[in-house]
């Protein structure tokens, strides 16, 4: 009888399908179809290279494909029950494919990363720099373009089909939609993507890889579950206060000093002969390692590659971590809505005057015009507040040379006011990827001397190379002046080059490097540098949580409570990134290993940042500052 009825259920489906005349069979065939091609088409411009069953015909593979199909489906249905309309609803997928490809594969080619949910909320900053790169199309994102284009235009000459429009239409439109919000849902908001055998996770050192075994679907979505917060283990407010209670009476005072802080973090600032060995016509950066005299320098180790700038910056400013909060999130676009304290503020207690913060190109980029009073910053010079002539940049960006500049003219001006010490902090432009193009007010002395050489590479040598210079200028003026002046300066992510330059760089695939071995991609150099005598120190291995402290403790300045814990934590943790750690026995280890000698250490680290950055109604008072 069962056998009976199934039957029946099928003829009737078949009888509907043959009913449909021969224009409407071939309209409901291709519309059935685009899913299918728009995800096809997708995963076959995955920047990582052809993706899921493109790279393999594994059970896995196919799970995730058939999930990402899944998805697909769901939303044309949705489309297709409310609008009714066949071609809107199969355009739109197909159009989503287009623009989702074409971002995808610009921002890998610009970036070396491609896009993570955290991008989006750094669409403003991106808009800002998009008009200095070259943009082009290679064969593969070509026959995307004209394949989905092609697929558009086959759904307009098909027949169209629409639904019919009554109580079954509401009906259909509610079911699909919640069909639609439950799927993605789950999807997001519990672990059905990380439990096997899906198992869908993202490479926090090359997303790319993700990107090749997920698909693109799947990781963006996966990059969205990075980007919930959740508080540590065993986190309340008398947790922290506990941590905190031992540094309460360590704040360093008495005779501390309180010199003029000049603090300059270098965009794209990194040393790649430092990455692998390859040799260079002469020295990229001749100042910095003639620099020995007072001086503290080494790598910093960052938490970013190729871009993401204000997470360095973040780290500096705050001593708090990206180990800590998601990997994608970028804290200046989700997290700083009210007053954070953090180095700026602790220099403001102590009476500094200049409080400023100084970026040569648009206020907005990662909402620092409004992140920056949050910090304590009472003012912040932006790209509209130069008058800046040709003779002042370098490609299209201000120059190094021009942006110390303002630096030298501000603490001129604040020196006629008030003898208070002075401070700034300062993000250049100069260095601000891409290198895909020639300029006639870039000299370039260096070349490159072995299989090495690569115009992308050489070009972003020759920026290294004046910034250097533009770095000498500045401490020669400042080693003149008579008030104690510290100046630390810093690179805060490697050059966004292609993975093609790197393993010429490295002798060998980027993308097949232990987690070990790509810690080494994510450091850039430092130099702590004063005009009176402080301790030498060369060779530092830190991380950029741990700097500014560095820098207040090598130049006898006053510690914070929280400056006190991070030496402790520096001493056990030397360095510290979303990407893992290496403890004190100079062994790597990832944030999760709970086995680690350094867990609880870490533990309480978490505890003492969540209760400042996300429980501001309890967080420790006078302890961070």
């Amino acid at each position: 009888m069962k056998n009976s009825t199934k039957a029946t259920d099928s003829a009737k489906k078949e009888s509907v399908f043959q009913n449909l005349s021969k224009e409407e069979q071939i309209a409901l065939t291709v519309f059935l179809l685009t899913p299918l091609v728009a995800l096809l088409f997708l995963e076959y411009a995955n920047p990582a290279g052809p993706g899921l069953i493109f790279y393999s015909i594994r059970p896995s593979y196919l799970l995730r494909f058939g999930v990402t199909a899944f998805l697909f489906y769901i939303v044309m249905g949705f489309l297709f029950a409310l609008t009714g309309s066949m071609r809107f609803s199969g355009c739109f997928l197909c159009i989503f494919s287009i623009i989702f490809s074409l971002t995808n594969y610009f921002t890998t080619t610009f970036r070396g990363i491609p896009i993570l949910a955290s991008d989006l909320t750094i669409m403003g900053t991106a808009m800002n720099v998009v008009g200095n790169y070259k943009y082009s199309l290679d064969l593969t994102r070509t026959i995307t373009l004209l394949g989905l284009i092609a697929w558009c235009i086959l759904l307009f000459r098909v027949k169209r089909l629409r639904l019919p429009k009554g109580k079954k239409r509401i009906s259909a439109i509610l079911g699909s939609a919640a069909i639609c919000f439950a799927s993605f849902w789950i999807m997001i908001y519990t672990p059905v993507m990380t439990v096997t055998p899906m198992h869908v996770t993202v490479n926090t050192f090359r997303p790319i890889k993700s990107y090749r075994k997920n698909g693109c679907v799947l990781t963006f979505m996966r990059s969205i579950q990075l980007m919930i917060i959740h508080k540590p283990d065993g986190y309340s407010a008398n947790a922290a206060e506990e941590i905190a209670a031992p540094y309460r009476n360590e704040t360093s005072s008495g005779n501390a000093k309180t010199p003029n802080v000049i603090a300059i973090m270098d965009e794209a600032f990194a040393d790649l002969q430092a990455v692998g060995d390859f040799r260079t016509s002469e020295d990229v950066m001749p100042f910095y390692h003639s620099l020995t005299k007072n001086t503290v320098k080494g790598f910093s180790y960052v938490s970013v590659f190729g871009g993401q700038t204000a997470n360095t910056e973040f780290e500096f400013l705050t001593g708090l971590s990206k180990a800590f909060v998601p990997a994608s999130a970028t804290p200046y676009q989700l997290y700083i809505k009210s007053f954070l304290p953090g180095l700026t503020t602790h220099l403001g207690n102590q009476d500094y005057q200049g409080m400023l913060a100084f970026h040569p190109f648009r206020a907005n980029g990662y909402n620092r015009d409004h992140v920056y009073p949050n910090l304590g910053f009472s003012d912040f010079i932006s790209l509209k507040d130069l008058d800046v002539s040709a003779s002042d940049k370098i490609r299209n960006f201000v120059s190094d040379a021009a942006d110390f500049q303002v630096i030298i003219d501000q603490y001129e001006q604040a020196k006629k006011k008030s003898n208070a010490p002075f401070y700034l902090f300062n993000v250049t432009m100069q260095n601000h990827s891409g290198y895909d193009q020639d300029f006639d007010n870039l000299d370039m002395p260096i070349s490159i001397e072995e299989k090495c050489d690569d115009p992308e590479l050489k070009r972003y040598l020759n920026l290294i190379h004046h910034s250097d210079t533009a770095l000498k200028s500045l401490i020669e003026y400042f080693s003149k002046q008579k008030d104690p002046t510290v100046i630390v300066f810093f690179g805060d992510h490697e050059p966004g080059l292609s993975n093609e330059v790197y393993s010429k760089i490295l002798g060998k695939n980027v993308e097949k490097l232990s987690a070990e071995e790509n810690m080494n991609l994510y450091k850039t150099p430092f130099l702590i540098w004063a005009n009176y005598d402080i301790e030498e120190q060369e060779n530092v291995n830190i991380s950029m949580n741990y700097l500014s402290t560095l820098m207040l403790e090598s130049t006898g300045m006053k510690l914070s409570p929280f400056n006190q814990f991070l030496l402790d934590i520096h001493k056990q943790i030397p360095v510290l990134t979303t990407n893992g750690y290496f403890g004190e026995d100079g062994s790597y280890y990832s944030l999760k290993d709970e086995s680690s000698p350094y867990y609880e250490s870490l533990r309480k680290y978490q505890i003492l940042q969540y209760n400042d950055l996300f429980d501001k109604k309890k967080r420790i008072e006078n302890f961070f500052d």
